[in-house]
């Protein structure tokens, strides 16, 4: 059972393991988040108070404006927050070391503040200890605070500190520390720093005010390095009480215990106490100084420099000679200086390498027993200004430390000779004595006497001076109280009368010739600026041309500057060209003219023995000017200008300028350089490059002033071939390539050049006439490089075998070297690996803004951007060729990349790719997760890369994401949207009108939000719809509706009909609500919607001379008190009464009518109308009517019961002169049957004629057959209980009144239609009698 437990115990515990592992975040088990301190709000007086390192890392988004407050726009930034620490803070949860055994990577911390957002606010330790900072980084400015322009940083000890990086300005506090006041800043011995250049154990760089450091950690790095700062430019600050224990190396030079490279400034009561290693210019406390002042200090540890001089056990170099000295500026006798693996003895020992200082008596060296002693620590004490401390425990302290309590004393007299000899009964102790001893110095008793020596024009004098005979050091008066470094009585330098010749020596200026003239350098006492300053020649140009004096001193270092004449105030060119360490100038000169040419040695001394200067002058081509300086450049117009300036360059003037000129639109090199043709018997011409490998790189600056070169043709079988071999410093710019045509066997080819080292190529383009086909390094624009390639685009047609690559076939860059906003549209073809289509590989560097658009093949290592990389950072590309490897085992390659050795290859911005880019592989092409945007290898953020599909790609959503999702601003990534000539993908080229810019988008039906991108600035949010077109009934709700079909939009609105004119609410009930419906004679309703009306009112406008009655049937209910414009509103009853007439050839009918206030829809109705012969509006409302789909049907027809009546008696039998009776009414315009009757306008009943309007009341009478034909008469009547019959007339029609005699002239046929008008021939009735008409 136990055994049973055990094993189950055991499983679980390695399933809770493996549940640990699955949800630990990626990034890390520690992956911490930025807390908001809940104290301050960021002000001088009030700042956010931080005990935890989430809190520390809040301030920094904060500050770099990651993080922001509420209301303000994203990425602002908080640069003057200040903060104050409260409790000791452990950084190892946000920053620290890759753990393989915990499954945690590298997260490196991020220093507050960097060179575009520099931190200017007060930020105060509170003497709290940062533990476990942990930072790795590539870029400048790296350190707890990445750059502090101003502001204050003080009270932090660091406690196992770990920076590193690989860009420049490192330091444990700051990479850059500006201005900031640095104070109270310690780093213990645990901590380490390493970088490239400028590199401290505080700061990489600063120009502020050091308070009160120590430096513990080591310090490693390149160049210029210090255990306190790298580089210093303090002009009026100071480094101030400040000590460096720990060990500083570098690799390179300017390596010094306190600071590396001092540009000005004071360093004053300070120390360095840890050993100091560099090749050259190595110092215990400063390696290389411009100027500087050192007030009381102490370098104490062992100086080495690896490569040779200078180096000093205090300073390596100091430049300026005024830097100055005070107090005393000690040093150990016994540390180790050693120079090129030699340690230094005897006089090779210097406190100064090279250089000097005033009051250098200040300087004094001391053995390890007199450091010891306390000597030195009283000295220093003595010494120090302001509140300065310097103390030693004796017999504990080896050396005097600053900031020590324990004060050391003497007791008694010592005198110290000038070699460090002691004299005196007084000692050193650390009880103050009843009365403090006294210190003296002393030289010796016996100096030996030097007189003074004459200065001539070009030899140096020296002074008068007392030599004292132990030191052997040098002094201006016999009591040796002015120490004097420099005894030399400078050359007085010639002085010319009119003719040439010195009044003082007689020596006269002399003429050069063309070639080679051997001429002597003396020592010159003016400066560089000054014509005094040169030893002076002459020369008298035979012809115009280019004039070229080269120096040669046999490995000294020369400068040259040439002069319009004697008296002249400023040369007219000077050093454009160092041949070596030699001079070479150059100048277009004119026929005639006599020039003075100025030679010395760049220190201004003597050179021993003969100097040559070569002489030479060059005529340029017809057409062709300028001098091939920067500031005129040569202009060239033809191929015969480019072929001359080729050899000119070729010819020892790689410097050499030019530019296309102005007026020139192509130069057609066709006539220079060509194939073959056997029918016109033309000889093959090869273009030979500009520039070689041979010390003769191209290393001026050739602008194609955006012209075009046509034609370049070259067929080498050499390494280095393109229209330049080989560029070094220089730059080429502006050039467009058209039909060029390059070919080589060798290695390193390309149409622009074969090979580049560390220049500029900008704002290249070839076009699709061109092609460049090599072996190993083949680019369309270079075949090798190194330096900075920008804004260039490559269509031609790219073939080769090895590193091949539509921009550049090799890439070994550097951090600070980038192919920046470069394309490549132009097929790709290697027959072996690494193929790409901005670069077949690259050893180091950067791409970014840049894209391949062009087809890639290879057998291996292939991909859209780069074929193999060793390391890489990618920012903000795009891949959208099609990649082919050849090769049966080929799984390197990609839609981006094909290899990545270095898995500190970065990513950033976005790294974008075409999702429907074929990628295939040995004849297949891939599909799912075969498809790959990096072949094998690994690239840091990942997240960075991103497929897109062509809609993506053609909807300007990458162009704007390319450009960091911002349109303002400098940008990178256009793309025309619309249009005929739209773009399929971003392009680097800005036009007018392709600039996309974006808003965000909605659908008010669905939670589904994305972005809309267009080319007009003035784009805005839109929020799309279920758009309904027109009206669109829902049968379910027997409703219609328009705008959106989304209820809850604005835009959707419910409408009672099918125009959509009539709105309509829902309400809480579920039913739909009609505020106002207005009928009349003219209008309609189309719906088959079920609604209510809250208010319906039927309307008519009842012309002038409409007498008392008309017919009103309406659709729905009414009362009669709410109808406007009537009298009375009589239903229609259910009878109508025949009534006896005199005449029997006329019929006489009462139709009945009731008498009620409510009135149902459908009824028919007379209506006696408020006023007689008046034009007035009969109105009738009511209100929450219900609507459905029956509401206009017609209404039913009644019918008429029909009686006769006698007119006396109460009997009404059954009438049969009528077969039937029926009245309705209609509600639309309506033909009625015939026989039908209507109440006419004038108020009376008459037989109807063409439609019937609507709301109106009909009458059809159907007559007896067995009844004669007869005229018919109608009256309307109502029951009345107080008349003897029963019956009230109301109205008779056609004139016939109640019993009135009074005859109607009217006209009627024999079936009773009335006649209107004139009658025709026929048989009529009029007044009850018939006639005829003939």
């Amino acid at each position: 059972m136990k055994q049973k437990q055990v094993h189950k115990s055991n499983r679980l515990v390695t399933m809770l393991l493996l549940v640990m592992a699955i949800l630990m975040p990626y990034g890390g088990a520690w992956a911490q988040t930025p807390k908001r301190p809940a104290s301050g709000d960021g002000s001088a007086d009030k700042p956010y108070e931080i005990s935890s390192a989430a809190e520390l890392a809040w301030f920094r988004e904060y500050v770099n404006g990651k993080i922001v407050n509420e209301g303000e726009k994203d990425g602002t930034t908080h640069l003057s927050a200040s903060a104050k620490l409260t409790a000791d803070i452990d950084l190892s949860e946000f920053c620290h070391a890759a753990d393989g055994t915990k499954y945690t990577d590298e997260p490196s911390w991020t220093p507050i503040g960097n060179s575009n957002n520099m931190y200017r606010g007060t930020f105060d330790g509170n003497c709290k200890t940062i533990r476990n900072l942990y930072i790795n980084a590539t870029s400048d400015d790296t350190g707890f605070f990445g750059y502090a322009g101003a502001g204050s940083i003080k009270n932090i000890t660091f406690n196992n500190a770990k920076v590193n990086s690989s860009g420049n300005n490192t330091g444990i506090l700051a990479g850059d520390a500006g201005s900031c006041i640095i104070e109270n800043i310690k780093t213990l011995a645990n901590c380490s720093v390493k970088g490239q250049t400028y590199v401290g154990g505080i700061a990489g760089y600063s120009i502020g005010n050091i308070i009160n450091c120590e430096n513990r950690a080591t310090v490693n790095g390149g160049s210029i390095l210090g255990g306190v700062v790298g580089i210093y430019s303090g002009s009026g600050n100071s480094i101030t009480s400040c000590a460096n224990y720990g060990v500083v190396t570098g690799t390179g030079n300017e390596v010094g215990g306190m600071v590396g490279d001092f540009l000005s400034g004071t360093i004053q009561n300070s120390a360095n106490y840890g050993d100091i290693k560099g090749t050259s210019s190595v110092g215990n406390l400063i390696g290389f100084a411009e100027i500087c002042y050192l007030n009381n200090v102490l370098g104490t540890g062992n100086v080495t420099a690896t490569s040779g001089d200078p180096a000093g056990l205090l300073v390596g170099r100091i430049y300026d000679s005024s830097s100055t000295a005070s107090g005393i500026l000690a040093y150990n006798s016994s540390a180790k200086l050693t120079i090129n693996n030699t340690e230094q003895t005897g006089e090779a020992v210097k406190a100064i390498g090279k250089g000097s200082l005033t009051s250098a008596d200040k300087i004094k060296a001391f053995t390890a027993e007199q450091l010891k002693s306390g000597l030195v620590a009283n000295l220093l004490l003595k010494n120090a200004s302001g509140s300065a401390k310097w103390g030693q425990k004796l017999g504990t302290d080896d050396y005097p430390l600053f900031g020590s309590a324990e004060e050391v004393y003497l007791d008694g007299n010592v005198t110290m000779n000038c070699l460090g000899e002691l004299e005196g009964t007084g000692t050193f102790t650390n009880t103050k004595p009843a009365q403090e001893g006294t210190f003296t110095f002393k030289h010796g008793d016996s100096p030996t006497h030097h007189e003074s020596v004459d200065a001539t024009c070009t030899v140096d004098g020296k002074m008068e001076y007392w030599e004292c005979n132990l030191c052997h050091k040098s002094f201006s008066d016999e009591l040796l109280t002015q120490e004097v470094s420099n005894l030399v009585v400078s050359a007085t330098g010639h002085e010319y009368d009119e003719n040439d010749k010195c009044k003082k020596c007689l020596q006269e200026i002399p003429f050069l010739t063309k070639g080679d003239n051997a001429i002597t350098i003396g020592k010159v006492s003016g400066t560089k600026e000054e014509i005094s300053g040169y030893n002076l020649y002459k020369f008298t140009a035979p012809e115009e041309g280019i004039l070229e004096v080269t120096a040669n001193s046999n490995g000294k270092v020369t400068y040259g500057t040439l002069w319009e004449s004697r008296t002249a105030t400023s040369y007219l060119t000077y050093n454009d060209f160092g041949n070596g360490r030699d001079f070479k100038i150059t100048y277009d000169v004119t026929a005639g003219t006599t020039y003075y040419i100025g030679a010395r040695q760049y220190s201004g001394d003597a050179i021993e023995g003969n100097v040559t200067l070569n002489v030479k002058l060059t005529q340029l081509p017809a057409g062709m000017t300028g001098n091939g300086s920067e500031a005129k450049p040569f202009v060239l117009k033809t191929a015969d200008h480019l072929a001359w300036f080729r050899d000119y360059v070729n010819d020892d003037h790689p410097s050499t300028c030019a530019k296309i000129a102005d007026d020139v639109e192509e130069i057609d090199m066709s006539s220079i350089c060509h194939k073959a043709d056997t029918e016109k018997q033309v000889a093959e011409l090869s273009w030979i490059p500009i520039g070689n490998s041979d010390n003769n790189m191209y290393r001026g600056t050739f602008d194609g002033n955006c012209k075009t070169i046509s034609n370049l043709y070259i067929n080498a079988i050499s390494d280095n071939t393109g229209f330049f071999g080989c560029l070094g410093s220089g730059s080429i710019k502006n050039i467009t390539f058209d039909n060029a045509k390059v070919m080589s066997t060798g290695i390193n080819t390309g149409i622009l050049a074969g090979f580049e080292y560390y220049g500029i190529i900008e704002n290249i383009k070839t076009l699709e006439k061109c092609s460049v086909e090599g072996n190993e390094n083949v680019g369309g624009i270079a075949g090798s490089s190194c330096g900075n390639i920008s804004n260039c685009k490559n269509h031609a047609i790219v073939n080769g075998e090895f590193n091949v690559g539509g921009v550049v076939g090799r890439y070994n860059g550097s951090n600070n070297y980038s192919i920046t906003s470069c394309a490549n549209y132009g097929v790709v073809t290697g027959l072996e690996n690494s193929i790409g289509g901005m670069v077949g590989y690259i050893r180091l560097g950067t791409i970014q803004n840049s894209a391949n658009y062009g087809n890639i093949t290879g057998t291996e290592y292939v991909g859209n951007l780069i074929g193999d990389a060793t390391k890489c950072h990618l920012d903000n590309v795009l891949g959208t060729g099609n990649v082919t490897a050849t090769s049966t085992s080929a799984n390197r390659v990609g839609l981006l990349v094909g290899h990545i050795i270095n898995s500190s290859s970065t990513a950033s911005g976005i790294l974008a790719y075409s999702s429907s880019a074929k990628l295939t592989i040995n004849g297949t092409v891939q599909t799912g997760e075969a498809v790959k945007a990096i072949g094998e290898g690994p690239l840091t953020y990942p997240e960075k890369i991103k497929a897109f599909t062509l809609e993506q790609l053609k909807s300007g959503e990458v162009a704007y994401l390319l450009n960091g999702s911002t349109s303002e601003g400098k940008l990178a990534w256009y793309q025309k949207l619309s249009g005929t000539d739209a773009d399929a993908y971003p392009v680097l080229t800005a036009a007018e009108g392709n600039t996309v810019y974006s808003v965000a988008c909605d659908y008010c039906y669905k939670d589904d939000k994305f972005t809309k991108y267009g080319n007009d600035p003035t784009l805005k949010s839109i929020t799309y719809h279920d758009d309904i077109e027109g009206v669109e009934f829902d049968a379910d709700k027997h409703i219609y509706q328009k705008g959106c079909r989304n209820e809850n939009c604005p835009e959707h609105k419910y409408v009672a009909d099918e125009d959509g004119k009539l709105e309509a609410t829902k309400s809480t009930d579920g039913k739909f609500y009609v505020e106002k419906l207005a009928l009349t004679d003219a209008s309609a309703i189309n719906t088959q919607a079920q609604f209510t009306v809250k208010d319906l009112q039927y309307s008519r406008q009842l012309s002038e001379g409409q007498t008392g009655y008309v017919t009103l049937c309406l659709p729905f209910d009414i009362n009669v008190a709410d109808v406007t414009g009537a009298e009375k509103c009589y239903p229609v009853g259910d009878m109508m009464i025949h009534m006896p007439t005199n005449d029997a050839s006329v019929l006489k009918f009462v139709l009945m009518l009731d008498e009620q206030s409510d009135i149902k829809a459908g009824t028919p109705m007379i209506v006696k109308l408020a006023a007689e012969n008046a034009a007035q509006k009969l109105v009738a409302t009511a209100q929450n009517v219900e609507y459905n789909a029956s509401f206009f049907a017609a209404p039913a027809t009644k019918s008429l019961t029909l009686r006769d009546w006698d007119g006396k008696s109460g009997m009404m039998p059954i009438c049969h002169d009528l077969a039937s009776a029926s009245i309705g009414g209609v509600y639309t315009a309506t033909t009625l049957e015939p026989g039908s009757y209507s109440l006419g306008k004038g108020g009376k009943f008459g037989i109807h004629e063409g439609e019937l309007s609507p709301y109106r009341v009909y009458l059809n009478i159907q007559t007896s057959q067995s009844a004669p034909s007869r005229a018919m008469m109608f009256s309307i009547g109502l029951p009345d209980d107080s008349s003897t019959t029963g019956i009230r007339i109301i109205n008779m029609a056609d004139g016939m009144q109640a019993g009135s005699s009074v005859k109607s002239a009217a006209i009627y046929t024999l079936e009773g239609q009335r006649v209107k008008g004139t009658p025709g021939k026929g048989i009529y009735i009029k007044n009850g009698k018939k006639f005829i008409v003939k």
